[in-house]
């Protein structure tokens, strides 16, 4: 059952369908209890590096460790496949469950100077299968072959039968 979004994930990716927000984990909208979301759509491939969307409510506040208080999250997170790692890009924090209302808080970390690794609220697991569904999407370019114009051949016209 645990493979079954891996694989929505992976092939909704690889042929570039539109869709919603993908639920890892939860019920989508459920104030009560925490769920996960990935968007599929939006993993890039460059190399052995993807940048995927990912959010997450939680049941009651909570207070990260730049001290903003925040209910729901929205992320871009560059995931490294040869590392098996994922940190946050950007995060937007927002006060209240489902990512309603503006931002209280959009903080931005750079790669060297503030690396903030994705936990999920200590939810390991799905950090593994959110690097392992965006690892399996492949580059743009290993998807789609380039197709090469080959010359067509000369074909010298028929000679009538004698």
């Amino acid at each position: 059952m645990k493979r079954l979004p891996l694989l929505c994930l992976a092939l909704l990716a690889s042929f570039g369908a539109r869709a919603e927000w993908l639920t890892l984990a939860g019920t989508a909208g459920d104030e009560a209890a925490s769920y996960v979301q990935v968007d599929p759509t939006s993993v890039e491939a460059d190399g052995s590096k993807r940048l995927v969307s990912l959010r997450m409510s939680l049941p009651q506040d909570r207070t990260g460790r730049d001290g903003i208080k925040y209910r729901s999250f929205q992320a871009r997170a560059k995931v490294d496949c040869d590392a098996r790692s994922a940190r946050y890009v950007n995060v937007s924090y927002f006060g209240h469950p489902n990512f309603v209302g503006e931002p209280v808080a959009v903080k931005h970390y750079e790669e060297e100077e503030d690396v903030r690794p994705v936990t999920l609220a200590g939810a390991r697991d799905l950090v593994t299968r959110t690097i392992n569904a965006a690892c399996s999407v492949r580059p743009k370019e290993a998807r789609e072959p380039q197709q090469q114009q080959q010359p067509r051949p000369e074909v010298e016209p028929a000679l009538p039968a004698r």
